[in-house]
This record gives C-alpha cells, sequence and structure tokens, in this order.
C-alpha cells in the first residue's frame, strides 16, 4: 500500500450460505468480524462495507434481504413466511461475498487532489461456469466510476480474491463509493465510505482508530521524566559522561524534541524508552508512533524498534516475551519474537525483513508507526510498519507480516515458562496473544532526536 494519512478498517472474512436466511449462525469465520462492528445494527454494518449476505444479527432474529434493493434487515423468525408472501423479501442462494477490508486517503497533493484506497475482500463458492467477475464501482450519485473484469482463474483455490482500487478527486471532495460485485446470475453490493481522517495529540494521523475507552499515552514534550507510566533503561540524566552506567537526555533548545545518546556501549546495548501499561490493563492492540532523527550511531546498522506486547524481562527469564519491530538505520523493516529472556539467542525467532523500505535515516526525521494486532480470532498476530519518509505527516505502508506460529531455537518450558492464555507449558512455536505490562522506543548504539512518540490501543482491522 502506498502513502496513507487514516483509515476506515473493517475486517472480515467472507462466508457463503446456503441461502440469506440462518445467516445468525456464526461460525469461525464469523467469529473474525470485529465485535465492535458487530453490536451495530444492519444497515451500519452494510454501510461499513460488509456484503448484505454477511450481516450479524443479534440473538433471536433472522437476516433477510429486502427484494427492493437487496439490503439487508434482522426479523424476527415467525415473520419470514409472511414477508415472503408479500413479496418483501426472497428466498435465494448466493455464491458471492464480499467486505471492505481497508479504506484509507493514499495521498494529497497541493493542487487539491487526493487519491484514496480501497481493499475488498471478495469470495466466489462455489465457482461455476462463468469465466469472468464484473466488478462495477460507482460514485454515491450512481455515476459508473470504473469497470473491471477479474477471470476466475484469478481466484485463489479457496475461494478469494483481494480486489484494489484507487479513486481520485479533486478539491479535497468528502466522498463515497459502491461497489458491485456480479458473476453469473449473482451480485453483491460493497459500500465504500468517505474516508475519514483524525488526528492525534501532537497532530499526527492516526491509522486506525482509537478503541473506546482503551488505553492511551503521548510523551509529556515538557518534560517525559514528568510522567509516572515512563522511565528510561539504563537512568537518564543531561550531563551523563560514562554511557555504560547511564544515557545522556536533554531537550533540544528549538523545538519540542528530545536528545538521546547511548553509543559506544555493546552491540545490542542503547537507549531504552519504557511506556508502562495503564493499572488494571494492558497494552494488546496498539498502534505506536514515533518522530526519529538519527544523528551517530556504531555498529552500524542498527535500528530504531518499537518493542509490543512486552513483559520485563530484566525481572524474570519467562517475562521475556515481546515483538520486535524495527526500521534499520540503512533502511530496512524487519520484525522478529521472543518468548523468554535467557541471556542469548535461543529465545529470538527468526528475523523477518524487507530491504530498502526507505533511504538511509541519518540526519533527517522520520516518523514511524507500528501496529501489532491480534487476528484470526486470536490465532495470529499480525504487525504492520508505516512511514512518514519527509517528516510531513504524509504516512504510507512500508511492511506487514504475520505470526502463525514463529519458532525459537530454545524450549521455554525448560525454565518453567507458561502460556499466560492457556496456563499450559509455554511451546517453542506459542504466539504472544496476550497483552504486555510494558512497550518500548528503543534504539541501539545511537545518538538520536526524538518527538512526539505516543502509543494508542486501536480498534484493528480484524478483532
Amino acid at each position: 500500500m502506498r502513502a496513507l494519512f487514516s483509515i476506515i478498517i473493517i475486517y472480515a472474512i467472507s462466508i457463503i450460505l446456503p441461502n440469506v436466511f440462518g445467516q445468525n449462525e456464526t461460525g469461525d469465520l464469523h467469529d473474525l468480524i470485529p465485535k465492535w462492528l458487530i453490536t451495530k445494527s444492519p444497515l451500519e454494518q452494510y454501510n461499513a462495507g460488509i456484503s448484505a449476505n454477511m450481516i450479524i444479527c443479534k440473538e433471536n432474529l433472522q437476516l433477510i434481504m429486502k427484494t427492493r434493493d437487496n439490503s439487508p434487515a434482522c426479523v424476527k423468525p415467525e415473520t419470514v413466511d409472511s414477508l415472503l408472501e408479500r413479496g418483501w423479501t426472497k428466498n435465494t442462494s448466493s455464491t458471492l461475498s464480499g467486505l471492505l477490508e481497508q479504506n484509507y486517503r493514499n495521498a494529497a497533493y497541493g493542487n487539491g487532489t487526493v487519491i484514496d484506497s480501497h481493499d475488498i475482500d471478495i469470495k466466489l463458492y462455489p465457482i461455476g461456469d462463468g469465466t469472468n467477475i464484473l466488478v462495477q464501482v460507482f460514485f454515491d450519485n450512481g455515476t459508473l466510476y470504473k469497470t473491471d473484469s477479474i477471470p476466475v482463474t484469478n481466484i485463489q483455490p479457496d475461494g478469494y480474491y483481494s480486489y484494489h482500487i484507487d479513486t481520485r478527486s479533486n478539491n479535497y471532495a468528502i466522498q463515497g463509493f459502491k461497489t458491485n460485485i456480479s458473476y453469473n446470475n449473482d451480485s453483491v453490493m460493497i459500500n465504500m465510505p468517505p474516508v475519514s481522517e483524525t488526528d492525534d495529540v501532537f497532530g499526527v494521523k492516526e491509522i486506525y482508530p482509537t478503541k473506546k475507552d482503551g488505553p492511551q499515552w503521548y510523551m509529556n514534550s515538557g518534560d517525559p521524566l514528568n510522567d509516572t507510566m515512563f522511565y528510561t533503561g539504563p537512568d537518564s540524566n543531561a550531563s551523563c559522561d560514562d554511557p555504560t552506567t547511564c544515557m545522556q537526555l536533554y531537550k533540544n533548545p528549538t523545538d519540542d524534541s528530545w536528545h538521546a545518546k547511548r553509543i559506544d556501549v555493546p552491540e545490542n546495548e542503547g537507549v531504552r524508552l519504557v511506556v508502562n501499561s495503564p493499572p488494571n490493563t494492558l497494552w494488546l492492540n496498539t498502534e505506536m508512533t514515533g518522530y526519529y532523527r538519527l544523528q551517530n550511531s556504531t555498529h552500524y546498522p542498527q535500528e530504531f524498534t518499537h518493542v509490543t506486547r512486552s513483559g520485563s524481562p530484566h525481572v524474570s527469564i519467562c517475562q521475556g516475551y515481546s515483538y520486535y519491530s524495527s526500521i534499520t538505520y540503512d533502511g530496512n523493516a524487519e520484525v522478529q519474537k521472543s518468548l523468554y529472556h535467557a541471556g542469548d539467542k535461543s529465545s529470538y525467532s527468526e528475523t523477518f525483513a524487507t530491504t530498502g523500505i526507505t533511504t538511509p535515516l541519518a540526519d533527517r526525521w522520520i516518523g514511524m508507526k507500528t501496529m501489532t494486532y491480534n487476528i484470526k480470532n486470536n490465532t495470529a498476530v499480525k504487525f504492520e510498519i508505516w512511514v512518514d519518509d519527509q517528516d510531513n505527516n504524509n504516512w504510507h505502508k512500508v511492511f506487514e507480516q504475520i505470526d502463525s506460529g514463529w519458532p525459537v531455537p530454545g524450549d521455554p518450558a525448560k525454565y518453567g515458562c507458561k502460556n499466560i492464555t492457556t496456563g499450559n507449558s509455554m511451546n517453542n512455536d506459542d504466539i504472544i496473544s496476550w497483552g504486555g505490562t510494558e512497550q518500548q522506543f528503543r534504539a541501539d548504539n545511537a545518538e538520536f532526536d526524538f518527538k512526539k512518540l505516543s502509543i494508542r490501543e486501536i480498534n484493528p482491522p480484524i478483532s
């Protein structure tokens, strides 16, 4: 995906039902619809980009499709027959379903042109004798914007296809689109609402919406250390002259940024800016944001890292679980996990990387966002890394990866480590599906400036 400003995320996996009734039977695929969305009315779910035949009804209600416009409604089961007789609804089978996975601002230009991007998941099952799926994208007023034809041979064996379209509008017009997807005699409509943009307290674009009543943290730009949730590792002061025992930290005189330095220390040592979770809660599905300007580094290349879902690894071996999402100083993206902290590499998974996601970081500001969130009914964890390359609040995703069970070489059970979710002995391929007591902004062997650090609990694309 390209440069992104904001995002309306609704993620679910499409499911094909034998008919329009019985939709409330929620199997594994239905469980992936975000819980914050399924509490909404059928029309709100539909307008958010879920096809009518995937709508979740409240308990004891039945999903039907209106004959007039194929929109969804949830009714009492005893009324279905009479609605059929009156022609208000129809009993029909469907081979198509779909949902709006992502809906985001891709770019905005000085001449007033905006590019929005939309990703739609399509499910076709069973695949019949037709040769193509027809996709028609309309403006909200019904004017045709674009038509695409997708060969059935492009559909994955499991029936899924991911459709992407960029839409262009002028003068920053806020408008939505509708996409009609048809195959043989079947069709579904996917709404693409206008892209909504929200800024955080620093004026930085939020990619995913903040969870209602979820924990949030923003650095104290006047004095980061005057914050009960925040501390540094090791301890810091403005005049530190021995980086083996402390780190240098002081405010830059010309702006709200801060200078941090811990250099000429062992290769994987450096600055740790630690944010504790608020009382009685944990950091789980989060969007971490920071801006960094690298000035000097040893052991090059090292990296700026956001550490998520972490315990307290220096308190005990078994609290050494963490995910690491990084941008290296030479411009690569990486993710890795640890399951325990035994002082060697046996507790760390392999590193998953994409090279050349940006140019080297020296002597320039770069914004970095990392998202960590559960997917697939909490059976996997997804990571995203986004950058603001020009320090102009224009964000784009540069990397994503899913942990469905990355193994570490060692055996956490040997140290008595338990999976916090199940209480069983931890396996070497467990995912960290639980929340952490702390998260870290980290830079090894570096002298750098930072600003606008934040952590927000989010409504993720997949609940």
